[in-house]
């Protein structure tokens, strides 16, 4: 199964899920797939890198061993993302009525998927 295929197959069975994407701990965007714009997947990349290293750095620190998910929640929508490799991660994009939970789970099962790929 490509990228595209998991990146949308992910999105469609999350209630409220507009995009997601393959991203690498560098920042740099490997695909996407965007059925709806609600947040600029060129920045959220690029701060990735940065969230990704900073959020490491607070589990080692804390002794709580190796993040492998996290979580932003606005006003305007929620980001979940969950670590694929030790290089990439997946990224969901869901509005603010959007099912977190069900967006958390269907994470869980693509990766798998899309580790196969790498």
């Amino acid at each position: 199964m490509s990228f595209l295929e998991v990146l949308k197959e992910t999105v469609d069975k999350v209630d409220g899920a507009v995009s997601s994407m393959v991203i690498g701990k560098d920042g740099i965007s490997v695909q996407e797939f965007i059925q709806e714009k609600l947040v600029d997947l060129t920045g959220l990349s690029a701060e990735a890198s940065a969230m990704i290293k900073d959020i490491g750095l607070a589990a080692d620190n804390l002794g709580l061993g190796e993040a492998r998910e996290f979580s932003i929640i606005s006003d305007r929508c929620g980001i979940i993302m969950r670590k694929i490799n030790a290089d990439y991660y997946l990224a969901l994009v869901i509005k603010p009525d959007g099912n977190y939970g069900k967006g958390r789970f269907i994470l869980k099962t693509a990766v798998p998927k899309l580790e196969a790929e790498f």
